[in-house]
């Protein structure tokens, strides 16, 4: 066989795990060279869709696939390593849809029925949740959902609001009040993307993930029925913020390890098993990817809330400490060929630092969802 008939071992890896969960996206996704996705990555978000790759996390009774965590990570390395910032914006689908789907499960009747309008339609969700502002506490909210009769009129700003052109819905974190400026409590609120009020605006002009669609999403009295507002209260309000920053960090990290992926493919296949640096690379690659698994089976075994938080974010923070190095190693495996055909690569093992950005921050690890964290994982550094 030539080299060009050996398909590529990291994207076969790749195939195996889309061809499993999602029929069809592989084949969608490597239509086009990465490169590609990252400069328009509407046809992949049209492609999930499609392929109902967008139902992922929701529950099977919700017109879900139901998968599992550890299902999850590994669709993530897997979208990631075709289209990088498809798979770091699609965290924000899955994530939101994971924790609401726990609500669900325990008998929650709001969360059914919104999660069966996402399954049904396999549509795309945006998530304004946290924003990454070192030192400021996670409560502190941009927005705000007012009482209107039956109704709630949402009014506030999120930058940067990924997936914000190719969103069916947006899940919006919301101060709630009365009409007469009372506070109610926190809330998700669910706002259908073609709703009067909403308007998108340009933010994100860095090169890096260009592609995820990230601009400040504005919403100015937009009203939005109540049964689509699912309030923050008591325990489930406490468990749900827990949930959402416990699937965000697992995803979030396994989109990044994605990323590393595709940056392992700029080495060609004949090359690899001759460069040290390659090898070493990987070798590093797998075993973060162990790490974010074993924390994901955390999940999946359905361990305290605590146990399963403090093993997320310190798989995470492992991603954030070794993924900038071994970056430099898979450039370097690359060889300066790479610099004189395209950039791209080059901004790939930029765009790995990253992950730092995304909240919770260290030294911002503080506020609603957050308390079952241990000292260690605070990293108040």
């Amino acid at each position: 066989m030539t080299g060009g008939e050996i398909e590529d071992d990291v994207v076969a890896d790749a195939r195996a795990v889309l061809d499993a969960m999602a029929e069809g996206l592989f084949a969608d996704l490597s239509a086009r060279p990465a490169e590609q996705h990252e400069q328009d990555a509407g046809p992949a978000f049209a492609a999930l869709k499609r392929t109902r790759a967008t139902t992922l996390l929701v529950p099977r009774e919700c017109a879900g696939a139901g998968a599992s965590a550890v299902d999850a990570v590994r669709f993530q390395i897997a979208v990631g390593t075709l289209a990088p910032a498809v798979a770091v914006a699609t965290t924000m689908h899955h994530y939101k849809i994971a924790a609401l789907a726990r609500v669900a499960r325990s008998g929650d009747e709001r969360a059914s029925a919104i999660l069966k309008d996402l399954g049904t339609g396999a549509r795309l969700l945006a998530s304004g949740g946290a924003e990454s502002t070192p030192g400021r506490d996670l409560r502190t909210l941009g927005s705000r959902a007012v009482r209107d009769g039956a109704d709630r009129l949402v009014t506030g700003l999120k930058r940067p609001c990924s997936l914000s052109t190719s969103m069916d819905v947006l899940s919006l974190m919301a101060e709630l009040r009365a009409p007469d400026g009372t506070p109610e409590g926190y809330a998700q609120v669910f706002v259908p993307a073609g709703s009067e009020g909403l308007e998108r605006e340009p933010f994100w002009t860095s090169p890096v993930f260009h592609a995820a669609e990230s601009h400040a999403v504005r919403l100015t009295g937009v009203r939005v029925p109540d049964d689509r507002v699912f309030p923050l209260r008591g325990e489930t309000g406490r468990r749900f913020a827990t949930d959402c920053y416990t699937w965000f960090q697992l995803l979030i990290s396994a989109s990044y390890l994605g990323v590393a992926r595709c940056l392992a493919t700029a080495t060609p296949p004949g090359r690899r098993a001759g460069s040290g640096r390659w090898t070493e690379a990987f070798d590093e690659l797998r075993r973060l990817e162990a790490r974010v698994t074993e924390a994901a089976r955390a999940v999946d075994e359905d361990r305290p809330d605590g146990e399963q938080l403090n093993a997320a974010v310190r798989a995470r923070d492992g991603v954030e400490d070794g993924i900038g190095a071994l970056g430099g190693l898979l450039l370097r495996a690359a060889g300066g060929g790479t610099f004189a055909r395209t950039g791209f690569f080059t901004l790939l093992a930029g765009a790995l630092n990253a992950i730092a950005f995304h909240p919770p921050q260290r030294g911002a690890r503080e506020g609603i969802g957050l308390e079952p964290l241990d000292a260690e994982s605070k990293d108040r550094r």
